[in-house]
């Protein structure tokens, strides 16, 4: 055995016994184990992770709080108010996350003032626990926050605004930040604004379909139904060189909009060489009821060739009131012995 493998994670006698150990990995791992105890055995963990949460060592307070967040119980809000004014950063943010985890009233005096705290990564974790604390109450000091001097605390206000009840208010003022600066500000207010079918966004989203958060923005144009991009979405669905699951994912972006051009690039995603890609048009067949590839989902029923088999029969059953003829297909998927069998007799009982 390597002596470079990481030690097992303790039970519960063990991992509370190494919370006084001298060693560092050992005192770790026993933050790690505590946070994730079973009830019944939360009381003894919390008590633990208290002591830990003042730690030397600033990825084990980390981790402790982490622990106290997961554990949940509003007693140990004072072994985590503390540690708001941590020397470490990532300390600070991972407390204030604590804080709002414990679902304690009395932790909000604290993120409150955390709102107007001169370091950002503090500022930037209290936006989204002032909102899962207080929810609709948060909505001023978010406000506040949206025009914060940090990109960073500004993009996590749009996100928590975007959590909140839709209104005009909120609406007209995350549209003024569709010109930031700051990219990901604008992608979080886009977001924001089409989760709450605001058509403002539209143009933004259309903008990020070739970083990183592509998913993200073709899902939420589908989502407002916004057809003045659709080619965008057939810009993508057809380039030569993007991955086959953002080109699958444009496609059916553009099919859920009516677009005849999305059917037809999931059938040639159905049908290519690569198999990446396939169990996503799999489900989007199902999703979308897109029986005009009833044919490819009843090849890759037979020959997968790297479809997720389990996906396949789900969008066959929800084919099958349209498509009677599919039983005969479920039936065969029926008579295996595994999980794809199961679900198959599933949707003929």
């Amino acid at each position: 055995m390597s002596l470079f493998l990481p030690p097992l994670r303790p039970n519960l006698e063990a991992a509370l016994r190494d919370v006084t150990s001298t060693n560092v990995r050992a005192r770790s791992a026993a933050a790690e184990a505590l946070g994730d105890a079973r009830e019944g055995e939360r009381d003894r963990a919390r008590a633990a992770l208290e002591k830990l949460a003042s730690d030397a060592e600033p990825e084990i307070r980390v981790m402790a709080l982490a622990g106290l967040g997961r554990i949940g119980d509003p007693a140990a809000l004072d072994a985590v108010l503390p540690r708001f004014d941590d020397e470490i950063g990532t300390v600070r943010e991972v407390a204030v996350i604590a804080a709002a985890q414990l679902r304690d009233p009395r932790a909000l005096p604290r993120i409150r003032r955390a709102m107007a705290d001169e370091r950002p990564e503090v500022r930037f974790q209290a936006v989204i626990s002032l909102a899962e604390l207080e929810g609709e109450d948060a909505r001023v000091a978010l406000f506040a926050a949206l025009v914060d001097d940090d990109a960073h605390v500004r993009a996590n206000a749009a996100i928590a605004l975007a959590t909140l009840e839709a209104d005009e208010p909120t609406a007209d003022r995350l549209a003024k930040l569709l010109k930031d600066p700051d990219a990901t500000v604008r992608l979080e207010v886009a977001l924001a604004l089409a989760k709450h079918g605001d058509a403002r966004a539209a143009k933004e989203l259309g903008r990020h379909l070739d970083d990183d958060r592509a998913f993200e923005a073709i899902e939420a144009i589908a989502a407002l139904g916004a057809r003045d991009r659709a080619d965008d979405l057939a810009k993508v669905a057809r380039a030569f060189l993007k991955p086959l699951e953002v080109k699958a994912a444009a496609a059916a972006a553009l099919a859920r909009l009516g677009d005849p051009r999305g059917v037809a690039v999931l059938r040639d995603i159905a049908r290519a060489f690569r198999s990446d890609g396939r169990t996503y048009v799999a489900e989007a067949i199902g999703m979308l009821g897109l029986v005009e590839l009833t044919d490819e989902l009843v090849a890759l029923a037979e020959r997968p060739r790297g479809a997720d088999l389990g996906i396949v029969v789900v969008s066959l059953g929800k084919l099958l009131p349209q498509r009677p003829e599919l039983r005969a297909t479920i039936e065969r998927l029926a008579q295996r012995d595994d999980d794809v069998g199961a679900k198959a007799r599933a949707l003929l009982s």
